[in-house]
């Protein structure tokens, strides 16, 4: 569906506040009746506005107003008394307006926009379906900023569904343009999926430019077939001794999965380009990087499926677990990571600590002496890490035994544990467990459900196949 051009918006919007806090009225308006009353607007065509907490209908209206859904022709937030307030004259200044999203649409019988997650984590206990319980009312297809947060706010947490057209880039002018400052990149960047939710993109060439998807502390919610271009913090800190990671620090992963449950990530593409590394200049005698993680998920996560993606030309990849002192996340992370396509990934695909984590059918591509995004090592075995593998495939050129693609990433006093089946390096058995692949075995646990494995042989094919934006069916 095309979307409205804003001059030819009707007289009733829903908008956002741009305040800090949860505003019952535009500003410059001011209450005039609650919810059931009437508003003596007078005679001349004033701006009305109905609703509470950031979310108003606004209509030019003159005389006695009722103030009550009939009159405004929509509830912007149901089952929640609200208010009226009166504004300015018609023709006069009016608060800046979100143009809305489209409206709704029902996707066909047979769109991938309606599917779950059919195995991993995710699909164990109450399974993820996302937004796919959600009514006509609640599906919305965007193309902007500001629409994806009109739509992303509007039904608070109850089933939606949010189809992205396009590319939907945060710095643009619909959202206030470049960047200013690291402050202002944290706010204007931030695009918060809330529970039982599905964003999907639309067609095959759906982007997230400029922005970071965070799912945070909430349940359901399935994202799918969007490009996203990993963030660039425009003000990265030089760390003398920070050598580990490189001396640069940088913020804002493409995805961040916070303490969030039932989480499904799938046939999406994360990438660097076109800011890859090389386009960025030395200081201080090294690269300046201004990429974080494509994909973290932290904080007592749980039942997260990560499947057909594709991974590329990016540094430090995925974390499964944000620090060794972190202990609460033990028993929980259950992740897992299949069918994906990691391709000149330096490092972090994944690194573990404390999750239960499965890793199948996944292939990797890289050259350990690449002079971009050359290969470190893949799978990181950190703190009270419990890892099943099964049937991955390394094509890493240069790579010549186990440990060149499967770090023990603790210490001495902070192991963690990998069991292996049937996986191949360059076309020889991986060998964990063997001379270069010391690890502990002991991962303590089964898995709870029946993954749909394939051999080795029939991964790298299939992989390419597969893995990425722009497979699905989305309509």
């Amino acid at each position: 569906m095309k979307l409205l051009p804003l001059a030819a918006l009707i007289s009733t919007t829903l908008f956002a506040s741009a305040a800090a806090h949860a505003a019952d009225w535009p500003e410059s308006f001011s209450k005039c009746a609650a919810q059931g009353g009437t508003c003596d607007v007078g005679s001349s065509k004033r701006q009305v506005s109905f609703g509470i907490k950031n979310k108003w209908v606004v209509k030019s209206l003159s005389g006695k107003v009722a103030c009550t859904a009939a009159t405004f022709g929509s509830d912007p937030y149901p089952n929640v008394d609200k208010k009226c307030a009166i504004g300015p004259l018609d023709g006069g200044t009016t608060p800046p307006v979100t143009p809305p999203v489209t409206p709704p649409v029902t996707p066909p019988a047979g769109s991938d926009v309606l599917k779950q997650a059919a195995t991993g984590w995710a699909s164990y206990t109450t399974g993820t379906r996302g937004g796919a319980a959600a009514p006509s009312t609640a599906v919305y297809l965007v193309s902007s900023p500001s629409q994806l947060l009109t739509a992303l706010k509007a039904q608070a947490g109850k089933p939606a569904q949010i189809k992205v057209s396009g590319t939907i880039d945060m710095a643009s002018s619909d959202n206030g343009g470049a960047f200013k400052s690291s402050t202002d990149q944290r706010v204007r960047s931030l695009i918060s999926v809330p529970s039982n939710t599905t964003l999907i993109g639309a067609g095959s060439d759906a982007r997230i430019v400029n922005g970071r998807i965070v799912i945070s502390g909430v349940d359901n919610v399935v994202v799918r077939n969007l490009t996203i271009e990993n963030p660039c913090d425009i003000a990265p800190i030089w760390d003398p001794k920070d050598t580990k990671t490189g001396n640069w620090n940088s913020q804002y992963d493409g995805m961040n999965v916070d303490g969030a449950t039932h989480v499904w990530i799938d046939h999406n593409t994360f990438t660097d380009a076109p800011r890859t590394d090389d386009k960025f200049p030395i200081e201080n005698g090294k690269r300046k990087q201004c990429h974080d993680g494509a994909l973290d998920i932290k904080n007592g996560a749980d039942y997260v499926t990560v499947s057909h993606n594709v991974f590329e030309m990016h540094e430090k990849n995925t974390l499964v677990g944000s620090s060794d002192n972190t202990t609460s996340d033990d028993g929980h992370l259950t992740v897992t990571f299949n069918n994906n396509h990691y391709r000149q990934v330096t490092a972090r695909a994944p690194r573990v600590r404390f999750g239960k984590v499965h890793l199948y059918n996944n292939y990797y591509e890289g050259d350990r002496s690449a002079k971009l995004y050359e290969h470190h090592y893949s799978i990181g075995v950190g703190y009270k890490a419990k890892i099943i593998s099964q049937q991955n495939v390394f094509d890493i050129m240069g790579a010549k035994e186990c440990g060149d693609v499967v770090e023990n990433s603790g210490s001495s006093s902070k192991v963690g544990a990998i069991i292996d089946s049937g996986s191949v390096l360059n076309n020889a058995a991986l060998g964990v467990g063997g001379e270069s692949c010391k690890i502990s075995n002991a991962v303590g646990w089964t898995l709870p459900y029946v993954p749909a494995v394939i051999e080795a042989s029939k991964v790298r094919e299939s992989v390419l196949r597969n893995a990425g934006a722009g497979k699905l069916v989305v309509r």
